[in-house]
């Protein structure tokens, strides 16, 4: 899989390869060397497999990868060791032990598949699993569905690719996108079909998955993958197990339009500014710990006149606090006050992830729509008892208010939020300020932004009236 490093290897100083930073120092970093390496700060950056990892700690998402891959191991063996167990019952049914043994092969089968795709992209350390702080990586087989649906289906003309797709492009308007971002990029199919649809964009696909990223590289650069689907729970003996062929219908990416980084989309180390279009496909209610942190991110890489074009349910995580799990119209309302002009939009249900292999899935509810970003640096209107705007997103100045200099308080947390406050640093950048003096890397930078919000809402005089 290394070949695309070759490949795009005169590519990767021009386009948007060029505005990769280091996500420690910020510095402009180079992608191009096999071994990426910041020159400012030192930290070194490898590769799974041919793609970028622009992560502030690499050897832990790797160890991260690793211990995936032997938990699991350990699951299926503890399966298998279960149901060899029953098969020494005398009570069983000729065709109750072929389909446990059929049951055995399967998830074993598959085991084996996950593996080969992933392990040969690991640094030989991380392949046995490792220590780490931080296990950010998706479970590795909770989204598999995703690789079979993407490159394994045969294609429907209501297919779930096809409505993907025919949804984007309503959204989009005909208009091509661009220079675009696809955040969550999971499996990449509706990238892949965007890219061969407008010749003319440009695109940079972004996830933590590393199933689903080292398959969907190896197949939109030419390759075929194998991968099982195995069924632990069939209605039929003959839903046991099937093996997909993944492969790309329109033929491999060229690496000078399509680029793939795993980074964290939520703070994506990318200069600002860059992008046309960026693209959250059933992302937003996942990926980030607080959706309007992930607007400012938007807002942030978006060229003035750029628009976010989002397509996903509303189905937030069970850890997401209720006050944060916006509808619609409260998602409009954000963007708004962030700078944004919504519409179009556009909302349906239909089939999500129905096996083909056993026909089960659900039917899921899908918000589409395009939020364009103003030219206008001012924030969107709102009531006078509303938060300020610059309390909701992180891309705001905090203003200083009067009596300032006078402040003080017991809380050294409080303190050190009120001294930082200058007229033009933003939430993020206290947020940013906080974390470097409280060093503790256990606690996240959601959660800092968290506590720098509760301090200004407590001390501002602006806030007076918020909640």
């Amino acid at each position: 899989m290394r070949e695309g490093v070759k490949r795009s290897s005169q590519a990767r100083s021009r386009g948007l390869l060029g505005a990769a930073r280091c996500p420690r120092c910020s510095s402009k970093i180079d992608l191009a060397p096999s071994a990426v390496r910041c020159r400012k700060c030192g930290q070194v950056y490898p590769r799974l497999g041919a793609i970028p990892v622009l992560l502030p700690e690499p050897v832990d998402y790797f160890a991260s990868c690793g211990r995936q891959l032997a938990g699991l191991k350990e699951q299926v063996e503890g399966v298998v060791k279960d149901v060899r167990e029953q098969l020494r019952s005398v009570d069983l049914l000729p065709s109750t032990r072929r389909r446990c043994r059929t049951l055995i092969e399967g998830i074993t089968g598959q085991l084996a598949d996950v593996r080969a795709i992933l392990e040969p992209n690991l640094p030989v350390a991380a392949r046995s699993g490792g220590r780490g702080r931080s296990d950010r990586t998706p479970a590795t087989l909770d989204h598999l569905p995703y690789l079979y649906r993407d490159w394994g289906w045969p294609p429907e003309a209501d297919g779930e690719n096809e409505r993907a797709l025919a949804l984007a492009e309503r959204i989009l308007q005909g208009r091509c996108p661009g220079r675009t971002l696809v955040m969550g990029a999971g499996a990449c199919r509706l990238a892949y079909e965007l890219y061969h649809r407008y010749p003319d964009a440009e695109l940079m696909v972004m996830d933590l998955d590393p199933v689903l990223f080292s398959a969907a590289h190896a197949v939109t650069h030419g390759e075929t993958v194998a991968i099982r689907e195995a069924n632990l729970e069939m209605g039929d003996l003959g839903q046991a197990v099937k093996e997909w062929t993944l492969s790309a219908p329109h033929g491999p990416v060229d690496d000078a339009r399509f680029h793939f980084l795993v980074a964290d989309a939520v703070d994506p180390p990318l200069a600002p500014g860059i992008f046309d279009t960026v693209l959250t496909p059933w992302f937003i209610d996942q990926g980030p710990e607080d959706v309007r942190d992930l607007i400012s991110t938007l807002h942030r890489m978006l060229k003035p006149g750029g628009r976010w074009v989002n397509m996903g349910p509303l189905k937030y995580s069970l850890d997401v606090p209720f006050s944060r799990r916006f509808a619609r119209e409260e998602l409009f309302d954000l963007a708004e006050r962030a700078g944004f002009r919504v519409g179009p939009w556009k909302s349906e249900s239909g089939p999500y992830l129905v096996s083909q292999l056993n026909g089960r899935g659900k039917t899921e509810w899908v918000l589409a729509y395009s939020a364009t970003k103003s030219v206008s640096t001012e924030p969107g209107p709102g009531q006078q008892d509303d938060p300020p705007a610059w309390l909701l997103f992180r891309h705001l100045p905090v203003p200083t208010f009067e009596g300032q200099a006078l402040f003080w308080s017991e809380a050294s947390m409080v303190r050190m939020v009120v001294s930082s406050i200058d007229g033009r640093r933003t939430l993020d950048d206290i947020a940013v300020l906080v974390a470097e003096r409280a060093r503790q890397p256990d606690v996240s930078m959601s959660q800092v932004r968290t506590a720098v919000r509760q301090c200004l809402q407590q001390v501002h005089p602006t806030c007076g009236a918020a909640g």
